[in-house]
């Protein structure tokens, strides 16, 4: 799905950006996130989880309420830890990224 696509479904546009993450270790493809404003990655906001549809569907999840319902966010191919479960003080759910595990790529 191309950028803008991506963009328009999800109803952000301005200064956003949307990446793929990649593991940091061997360079396999984990997900694609969609980034609002500056700075860097350092957390990943399930909401703004695009693709794959495992990591997607955690947004909806009812089950899924804590940090502590979450698993630790782990490469498919090399199981490297890149981000650990963390809830907001606004209630909101997210990966704390771990700096350095990880590659961001934008999409264009």
């Amino acid at each position: 799905m191309s950028k803008s696509k991506i963009k328009k479904q999800k109803g952000f546009s301005g200064n956003d950006k949307v990446f793929d993450i990649n593991c940091g270790k061997c360079g396999h493809y984990v997900f694609t996130y969609l980034k609002l404003g500056k700075g860097g990655i350092l957390r990943c906001y399930l909401s703004r989880i695009l693709e794959p549809p495992k990591l997607e569907k955690l947004q909806y999840d009812e089950s899924v309420k804590n940090a502590t319902d979450l698993q630790n966010l782990q490469c498919p191919a090399c199981e490297e830890v890149l981000g650990v479960p963390m809830k907001r003080e606004d209630g909101r759910l997210a990966f704390r990224m771990r700096q350095g595990y990880f590659h961001r790529k934008m999409r264009k």
